[in-house]
């Protein structure tokens, strides 16, 4: 009887001290199948799970019915098809910011059936509802990655590295707030889409859809 009381009061304590991080992750997930004007079928399905400063791990998969006809003509390296082909690509996450029941996730396209979209950055910005008489929302866009380029500096403070420095602007008063990092100044630095104010952005128009989106904190 001793040996189980200590035992029940061993994972107690373990739950009692085990770091806030793993007890409350901020997770965003869901599946939507939807039409939009072009009246084809198309399927999200993503997972994001975040972790300090606003880095994330998960994944994201599109599929789209829409075909494009593949053409090589701005030296994209997709090769040529005479027929149309439906359009799919995987993305990895890399950071999520989470306000409320709005999230803007970040990643990398890894995997597309066109090759120019691979190495594109991607950026989802969903919006969790009650799904019934608020519909689940969001909208994805893509990014193309800066060239590198000429650092800029101040001709006139010798050895100038303010294009180096950075910094993570957060409310002092939220211990939860991961915060916003500074903009990025030396081209070619920029790790995925800029991330705008969450309620700045306008989400897909969907004719019809069925699924859903969830956002936990």
């Amino acid at each position: 009887m001793l040996s189980r009381l200590c035992f029940s009061l061993l994972i107690l304590c373990f739950v009692l001290l085990a770091p806030t991080s793993l007890v409350s992750a901020q997770v965003a997930s869901g599946q939507y199948k939807f039409v939009m004007d072009d009246r084809l079928t198309k399927y999200l399905e993503f997972e994001a799970v975040a972790s300090e400063r606003g880095a994330a791990q998960g994944y994201m998969v599109f599929n789209d019915e829409a075909k494009i006809i593949s053409q090589d003509v701005d030296g994209t390296h997709d090769l040529p098809r005479e027929e149309s082909v439906a359009f799919f690509m995987k993305a990895e996450f890399e950071t999520m910011t989470v306000e409320k029941n709005r999230a803007v996730i970040n990643g990398i396209v890894r995997d597309s059936s066109y090759q120019s979209y691979i190495g594109k950055f991607v950026q989802l910005v969903v919006e969790d509802n009650d799904g019934i008489e608020v519909p689940d929302k969001f909208v994805w866009s893509f990014c193309t990655p800066e060239p590198g380029g000429w650092i800029p500096e101040d001709a006139e403070v010798k050895g100038d590295r303010g294009a180096f420095m950075s910094w993570w602007a957060t409310d002092a008063e939220r211990k939860d707030d991961v915060g916003i990092p500074s903009p990025s100044l030396i081209p070619g630095e920029l790790k995925s889409c800029r991330v705008q104010p969450l309620r700045s952005y306008e989400f897909a128009t969907i004719l019809k859809g069925d699924g859903a989106i969830t956002i936990r904190q």
